[in-house]
């Protein structure tokens, strides 16, 4: 979703990445592997997977550092609709099944993840299913969360925002902290992003940029 000023004049523009797949297949690993971190900064509360997975037979303490480095990796990565791309973006299909190359350096983590795959695709798209058909059957006239927000601030401040340029990534995480990401880049848990405090939260924020 973005939003773009009239002609002639600076533009705002707020994206929502949700139904992320790379971003969930990490999840349901972690979830699934039982893989043990620590939440902080970049990483989110324990995914919301349920039923759970029964865990494989490695052991899931050798999974945490190449999780970790995989996790950071994946969620650092502009969208692949970044255009030019960024020097240091990852090839994305170094983490994309079947082989996962990009984990070549965590073989362990890489044996798990390519044999399994299939099982945390099954799950993310079930989820992304549900949710679009949800969010087509519930869509009003108006306009997105994001853009109402910022017309709300400037009503609030008297005058049309600043420039700025905000992506907001939404995770299915048993969370209730919005976590930054990088500059203007938002870790949002899919349960603040479902009530009122999401909302109260965005004001918040383009306050602060406008």
């Amino acid at each position: 979703m973005v939003g773009v000023r009239p002609a002639g004049q600076a533009s705002w523009s707020i994206s929502v990445d949700q139904w992320n797949s790379p971003l969930e297949w990490a999840l349901w690993f972690r979830a699934a592997e039982r893989i043990e971190v620590q939440a902080g900064g970049l990483v989110t509360g324990p995914p919301d997977v349920d039923p759970l997975p029964e865990p494989s037979a490695a052991s899931a303490d050798e999974l945490v550092e190449g999780w970790l480095w995989w996790w950071r990796t994946v969620v650092t990565q502009p969208p692949l609709t970044s255009f030019p791309p960024r020097p240091d973006m990852a090839d994305p299909s170094r983490f994309s099944p079947p082989d996962f190359e990009g984990l070549a350096d965590h073989p362990a983590l890489r044996h798990v993840v390519t044999a399994r795959w299939g099982e945390a695709n099954a799950w993310h798209s079930t989820r992304k299913r549900a949710g679009v058909e949800a969010f087509l059957a519930t869509r009003g006239p108006g306009p997105r969360r994001e853009g109402a927000a910022v017309r709300a601030v400037e009503a609030e401040i008297g005058r049309r925002s600043a420039p700025f340029s905000v992506r907001i990534i939404v995770l299915p995480v048993v969370d209730q902290q919005i976590r930054s990401a990088g500059k203007s880049t938002f870790l949002v848990p899919e349960r603040v992003h479902a009530s009122s405090a999401y909302d109260d939260w965005l004001r918040e924020v383009f306050r602060a940029l406008a």
